[in-house]
């Protein structure tokens, strides 16, 4: 994955608390809360273990499974950026 230069804006983003189940492709599932969400993305805590660029599947009630890729990860959160329907994974 190449890193882009410069700051790279977002849309605005409403706070929420909502628990979801983040899965790995290798099948392990791990509890999250959402704690923030936009049409691109959502920000996630309680996984501390993901790597900037891996794609994973977000389950999220009333809404279902939802992939995305982590786009910046600390030591007990990360932002993903939602799967666009035309992107394929890397």
């Amino acid at each position: 994955m190449q890193r882009l230069h410069g700051w790279i804006g977002r849309k605005d983003r409403k706070d929420v608390s909502i628990d979801a189940v983040v899965t790995r492709d290798d099948g392990l599932s791990t509890p999250v809360k959402l704690t923030n969400v936009s049409r691109e993305g959502c920000r996630i805590d309680g996984e501390n273990n993901l790597r900037i660029g891996e794609w994973l599947t977000l389950s999220i009630p009333e809404v279902g499974p939802v992939k995305a890729q982590v786009r910046w990860a600390l030591a007990d959160s990360a932002g993903m950026r939602f799967q666009i329907e035309d992107e394929t994974q890397s």
